[in-house]
């Protein structure tokens, strides 16, 4: 005992004097290997409407990491998202599979990150801006225990190649519009005819400027709340769509046999209407958080909202209910339409109830054995954002006030989106009419 204590402190005192020290004990580890934490993104560029997978790797089974995510758009405005996660057994966090545990969003999103940033400096659009085909940086950041571990960027763009935007006057074009081409190309190819809402005014760049970065000329045209055009959603005369109609069909890389009316919510009224009363004008109807009949007019139910040959087109002041009373000649006669019909709607949708407004118009084109093509594309927890129809853009509002729908829709937008690209595609092989 006393010879095997007193080696132990002749081993003490040598290691004592090796480091020019005083110690009290005497002390060992094992050498710990040093790890590689990496972050990877593919692909590395791509357009703000496809999805990326984010990967980290290289961390401990369970361990806890932040991820941050930066960018600057267009505008020079700074914006901002994070989130953390837990590693896998594995020591692995795929943003595809792995949920949220907080930050700026919460569950599994694999684009979370990207439709959850928000701008960090007062921004009046509130909404991130692009740049057309200019490649705009991303950068991630991930963090563990409080140091930064690793890091990545990558690009997205709006579009692959340039599109070109001109405005439309009613003076100069008789209605008010702005139209979204995708330059130097010179072949046909269908066009889409965009409507908004209630809230009157153009109906934003963003939905008519995706659809000409994916190959289809837009027109997103206003029909109230613009100088020289009626200040309500009041006696709207079909014929004023119309003209902007034969407009579209005249413009160079335009078949003016495949041309859609997009429509979102109440002017998804007017893309029916436009199917059903010019035919030979419209050859799909694309009706997003419909209606299935023509409401009266906004704000203040007063009196029609839509006329034709300066006449009201029976209305209903029953909003909500797919089979009015008080004017059952105010569902709309879709039977009509000379072409395929492409529906959406959320399951909660707070607004109206899309999803029974679109499920009859399914039922009345079933009941009249409609040649054409119609889809629905209901999302149960949806609202009635998802009529947006673009996937992945930030939402500062949204956002900055924690609207616990506002993830749903996201994940909505993403799986919708893809669908309408291939309507639009099958669209483009449809036999002209």
């Amino acid at each position: 005992m006393f010879r095997a204590s007193r080696l132990a402190m002749t081993e003490c005192m040598v290691t004592a004097l090796v480091f020019a020290g005083l110690l009290s004990g005497c002390t060992s580890s094992a050498p710990q290997p040093e790890r590689t934490v990496s972050v990877a993104v593919r692909p590395d560029s791509s357009l703000s409407d496809q999805a990326v997978q984010i990967g980290i790797t290289g961390l401990s089974p369970g361990e806890l990491v932040n991820v941050q995510l930066s960018s600057t758009d267009s505008h020079g405005m700074p914006w901002q998202a994070s989130a953390t996660y837990r590693a896998d057994p594995g020591g692995d966090v795929d943003l595809s599979t792995a949920a949220a545990i907080s930050g700026s969003y919460h569950g599994i999103s694999g684009m979370g990150l990207i439709w959850s940033m928000r701008a960090l400096k007062p921004d009046p659009a509130g909404a991130y801006f692009w740049g057309g085909d200019t490649p705009l940086a991303f950068t991630l950041a991930v963090s563990a225990h409080g140091t930064q571990v690793a890091s990545a960027s990558f690009q997205r763009r709006f579009s692959a190649g340039a599109i070109a935007e001109t405005m439309e006057s009613l003076t100069a074009d008789g209605f008010v519009g702005e139209f979204w081409d995708p330059a130097n190309t010179a072949a046909r190819r269908p066009a889409v005819l965009v409507l908004g809402g209630s809230e009157g005014g153009l109906p934003g760049a963003l939905l008519p400027a995706l659809l000409a970065s994916n190959g289809y000329p837009a027109l997103g045209v206003a029909y109230f709340a613009e100088p020289g055009l009626p200040q309500t959603l009041s006696r709207v005369p079909l014929e004023y769509f119309a003209g902007a109609l034969r407009w579209l069909a005249r413009q160079p890389g335009v078949d003016p046999a495949r041309i859609a009316v997009l429509g979102v919510s109440r002017g998804s009224e007017a893309a029916q209407l436009l199917g059903v009363y010019y035919p030979k004008l419209v050859h799909a109807v694309i009706a997003s958080v419909p209606s299935n009949a023509a409401i009266c007019s906004y704000p203040g139910c007063t009196g029609p909202a839509w006329t034709l040959h300066g006449q009201a087109l029976p209305y209903t002041s029953e909003i909500s209910n797919p089979s009015p009373t008080d004017n059952p000649a105010a569902v709309i006669p879709d039977q009509r339409i000379d072409g395929p019909v492409f529906l959406d709607c959320g399951e909660a949708d707070q607004t109206w109830t899309s999803c029974p407004y679109a499920r009859a118009i399914l039922s009345l084109l079933d009941a009249h054995n409609d040649p054409w093509a119609h889809v629905l594309y209901a999302y149960p927890g949806a609202g009635h954002p998802v009529g947006t129809l673009v996937p992945y853009e930030p939402d500062s509002a949204a956002v900055a006030t924690g609207d616990p729908d506002y993830a749903t829709d996201q994940q909505a937008l993403a799986l919708l989106w893809p669908h309408l690209l291939t309507f639009l595609a099958g669209l483009a092989h449809n036999p002209a009419s």
